[in-house]
Parts: structure tokens; sequence; C-alpha cells
């Protein structure tokens, strides 16, 4: 295991677990990891320490409920990413590409569309625009969707899509299927989508890398791509994007064995093949960073 220094809000103004790679690696290229709305320290921790394994450095960035940061994931700062940017730039880090699952994939494309020296982005399982924020950081059924945005810039909100956490469908399909499902939430809204509250993909200045899951249960993220890859294309992106759709995957496409993973029928029903899509895409993933 390589060496992990870490860096706190108080001392830098971001919460940052810094993976020295272990073997040979570019000096001058490193990858921003971040979570999902769990806000805990599991991915930056364990992905970062296997891109750091890859020779890739690593910064795993927590961006809430840790030491003085939002304790909810309502109106959380993006501006600390610009602080772990100058701090990773005053290492001689050049080329700074950001890496995200799920609301983490969001908030990359996010800070990316926002930061022009983030030169490449890996979202996987994304959404295309700002959500509300989520009041309660305990458990999902504790958790209430805010009308105000979840991240702010500045100290100013972004315009942000509203839904209602109805648990009712949820609990149903556990129960009846023994499946997670927590899609229909987002659905409905995005049918009167706010062209407002989309991120502004096509500023962001350099590769971008879609990953998701065919059926993804957790949001639309195969929906949330091909907005994306429509508004690139329409505004002639002047970069590469690469997509990556998986058949036999869930919404959770990092390359760990969560027991979360149980929650998905796909998970339980092609546990072998499920792997192989969360190995693969972390392998091409590498591959994508190394080649940028």
């Amino acid at each position: 295991v390589g060496k992990v220094e870490y860096v706190t809000v108080a001392q830098e103004g971001f919460y940052g677990l810094y993976h020295v790679p272990v073997k040979d690696h570019d000096p001058k290229k490193v990858v921003i990891v971040v979570g999902g709305s769990e806000g805990n320290e599991n991915i930056p921790m364990n992905v970062g320490a296997m891109f750091a394994r890859c020779g890739i450095a690593a910064l795993g960035i927590c961006y809430w409920n840790v030491d003085g940061l939002p304790k909810e994931l309502v109106r959380v700062p993006v501006d600390p990413f610009e602080k772990a940017i100058l701090w990773l730039k005053n290492r001689g880090y050049e080329k700074i590409i950001m890496y995200g699952i799920s609301k983490g994939a969001e908030l990359a494309l996010l800070c990316a569309s926002l930061m022009p020296d983030i030169c490449g982005v890996v979202a996987l399982s994304p959404m295309h625009c700002i959500w509300g924020g989520m009041h309660g950081n305990k458990d999902m059924a504790s958790k209430t969707f805010s009308s105000v945005s979840e991240f702010t810039y500045r100290g100013k909100d972004f315009p942000c899509m509203t839904a209602h956490l109805k648990y009712g469908p949820a609990i149903r399909n556990l129960i009846l299927h023994r499946q997670f499902e927590l899609s229909y939430i987002y659905e409905e809204p995005l049918k009167h989508f706010d062209e407002d509250t989309a991120i502004r993909v096509e500023n962001i200045r350099g590769n971008i890398l879609f990953i998701y899951a065919k059926e993804d249960l957790m949001w639309p993220s195969k929906e949330a791509v091909a907005y994306m890859v429509e508004r690139l294309e329409k505004h002639r992106f002047a970069f590469r994007v690469d997509v990556l759709e998986y058949e036999k995957a869930s919404h959770i496409l990092v390359p760990l064995n969560p027991p979360k993973l149980k929650m998905f029928k796909i998970e339980r029903q092609y546990p072998e093949d499920c792997r192989h899509s969360r190995e693969d895409a972390f392998r091409k993933t590498v591959k994508w960073i190394l080649d940028i």
C-alpha cells in the first residue's frame, strides 16, 4: 500500500487524501477522485489508492459531511476544488483529471465546466443537471429533498431541478422484486426539464469519458449521457468524448465490492459479469487517463 497524506479544510481549505503512486508515474498528471452522495471516505480512499497502484497520483476529496464543510448535501461549496487544484499545481502537477461517480460525476462535470485547469473528466453514472440538495445525512429513509441547490460557487446557488422523495414505490420494489430503485423520483421532474439547470459541459477544457449501466435504477444516467453528448455535438466541442455502456452492471460502477451491490437484482443474478464490468471500466479508465 502506498503513502497517504491527509489534508484538512482547516489547513488548506479542502478535505483530501493524497495518494502517492507506488511505481513510476507521470509527475505532471494527477486524478481527483470524488464519491457519490454517501459523503464518506470510502471512494476517495480506496479508488484513490487503486489509481496510485496503477502509477497515477490521486487526490481523493470529500466535499461534505467532514469537519469544516456542510453536514448535509445542501448548498455545498465547490470552491474547495479550486483550492485543491492550486495545491496540486504547487506540487508540479499540470494535467488534472477529475473522476467521480453518481453525485460525484455530476460534481466532476460541474467543476470542470467552471475551472479551466481541469483537463479531463471521467463521469460514472452521471447526471446532466443540478438538483435541489438533500437534507439528512444518515440512511436513505431519513433524507428529504431541499428546494435550494445542492452546490454553490462563490456564494451563489445554481438553478436546480426539484424532486420529491417518495419512498412508497421504492419499498414496494424492495418487497416484491428485492430490487432497490429510485430512478422514478427523477424521471417525473425530467419530463419538464429546465435547461437553466443543465451543466455547461461545453465549457469543459478537455476530454470526457462517460461510463454508465444500460439500466441504471438509481437515476436515469443513460438519458443524461445522451443529453450531454448531443449538447457537446451542438456546441462543436473541440475535445474527445468517449462513452462506455455496460449491459450487465448496476449504478455502482467503481471497482469495489461494497455490500450495497446486493440491493440490485442484476448484481445478484450476474455477480461475475457485473464484477467484470466494474473492473473493465476501471482498466479502460486508467488507460484513458494515461493517454491524455
